[in-house]
């Protein structure tokens, strides 16, 4: 199965009074690269999520993003302490009393004493955040891992059809094959006849020569290890195989490097034409697997 590295991911679960949005997206990498970003008080669970990250992905670029909130505002809202309160509501009263003449205190003036709020204690438990967190991030590679697989199953198909193309020209390659070494006996007779003129072309000395350009332009060596670089480029992306994204690199490298050595052996223009036309094919077949997992 054929998996895409470009995905995204996004989820936000409740539990116990807490709101965890877990967003994520992967990008094309070279290997696995975890990027996670986390509030400071939730650091402690970067080596877990890692872990999870891990566990499902295995290569690509990940940006993970991790936002903690409580679910309700009378959480989080500041308190007033009545104490406090309290006791600065005797100081309001007690500086009214020495200032004759001024206004008496309101419960305005109160409220705006930043010093009779204070922040919320009763914060939830570590076991709980873990496990509300975890439960996030597995939804959210579910999510990943599913886009992943969607993309890759249209990668598959289009890939398949370069591979189509491409032994479709190595047939009319490995068909015409034959023939070039009649060719280079037509041109090595017409080349010799031009340079002689009148003269008698000795028949045994340029089938000698023809005999000796043929091997060294054979490219049927060339033709078997590319019909089994497609045999094998097609079992990596059939099911059930679990396709490898560097193992396909590989496979176009192998590819391109063959049927570049066909095209420096041959002078045959129907052939040379094929040769263009399968570099072009194995180009984008290794664009297309650069996107691959």
């Amino acid at each position: 199965m054929i998996r895409s590295m470009t995905a995204f991911g996004r989820t936000q679960k409740e539990a116990d009074g807490l709101s965890i949005t877990v967003e994520m997206r992967t990008l094309n990498g070279r290997s696995l690269d975890v990027s996670l970003r986390l509030p400071k008080h939730l650091l402690e669970f970067e080596d877990m999520l890692r872990k999870q990250i891990g566990r499902s992905l295995r290569r690509g670029r990940i940006e993970v993003f991790v936002q903690v909130e409580s679910a309700t505002p009378a959480q989080t809202a500041p308190r007033i302490s009545i104490p406090l309160a309290l006791h600065y509501w005797e100081q309001l009263m007690e500086i009214h009393r020495q200032l004759p003449g001024t206004e008496p205190p309101t419960l305005d003036h109160l409220l705006k004493i930043p010093y009779i709020y204070e922040a919320q204690n009763d914060t939830p438990q570590r076991e709980q955040i873990q496990s509300v967190l975890a439960e996030a991030m597995d939804e959210v590679i579910a999510q990943i891992v599913s886009m992943r697989n969607r993309e890759g199953d249209a990668l598959r198909v289009d890939c398949l059809d370069r591979l189509r193309a491409i032994e479709a020209d190595l047939n009319t390659i490995d068909g015409r094959k034959d023939l070039v070494g009649e060719e280079l006996r037509r041109r090595l007779l017409e080349r010799m006849s031009e340079l002689l003129g009148d003269a008698s072309v000795d028949e045994n000395r340029v089938l000698q020569e023809v005999a000796c350009l043929a091997e060294r332009s054979d490219i049927n060596e060339e033709i078997v290890r590319l019909r089994s670089h497609l045999r094998q480029f097609r079992s990596l992306i059939e099911p059930p195989a679990e396709s490898d994204g560097r193992k396909l690199d590989f496979m176009t490298q192998e590819l391109h490097r063959e049927t570049n050595t066909i095209g420096c052996k041959t002078g045959e223009l129907d052939l040379i034409q094929a040769v263009v036309r399968m570099k072009g094919e194995i180009a984008k077949l290794k664009e297309q697997v650069q996107n691959i997992e």
